[in-house]
């Protein structure tokens, strides 16, 4: 079936109705659903808040030849990704720096993880919340190791599949970079 996508003028048009500006939407959720299943697939979903902060973002940006758009999702994305290095056991993730402020504190985040999770309270523990103190000191000292959901995804096959339709619909090649935001 051809499709009649108009003039050339009308592809590349900056409104979100062009045929390019339909079809960048397209590709960018069906990279957040694959970065959603990948995060299902490693078994990194606790409360559910991380899988449902993945969007595609409503901005994109043309910076001379480069077109930029975004993919979204919580600040912590990098931290199950890359994995997090304790202060004991050095898990080969970058130095992240200080956190943005946050509505829960660590400790708290956690109490709700092992509550979500339902997990049952060792026998060694009289409550939650000293359990959870608990699990935060090993976390501390020992880090998390990584998830990469994200790297799984965001890859080299991935230019192949974002090229091609791109390339296609304006009737050019086209390069595509794609750059790991971790910082």
């Amino acid at each position: 079936m051809v499709k009649d996508l108009g003039t050339a003028k009308d592809i590349l048009k900056g409104n979100p109705s062009s045929p390019l500006a339909q079809l960048l939407q397209d590709l960018m959720q069906d990279v957040t659903d694959q970065l959603v299943q990948s995060l299902s697939n490693y078994d990194a979903v606790a409360s559910g808040n991380l899988m449902q902060s993945i969007r595609p973002s409503d901005k994109a940006y043309l910076e001379g030849d480069t077109l930029f758009v975004y993919t979204e999702a919580d600040f912590y994305w990098k931290f199950v990704n890359y994995g997090v290095n304790g202060t004991e056991v050095s898990r080969g993730a970058p130095n992240w720096g200080s956190q943005p402020p946050r509505d829960k504190s660590f400790h708290t985040s956690i109490k709700d993880w092992v509550r979500n999770r339902g997990i049952t309270l060792p026998e060694n523990f009289s409550n939650y919340d000293s359990f959870a103190w608990a699990i935060m000191k090993n976390i501390e000292k020992k880090g998390q190791e990584k998830r990469p959901f994200f790297t799984d995804v965001v890859n080299e096959k991935l230019y192949d599949a974002l090229s091609e339709p791109i390339s296609t619909l304006i009737g050019r090649a086209i390069t595509i970079n794609i750059v790991e935001p971790w910082q």
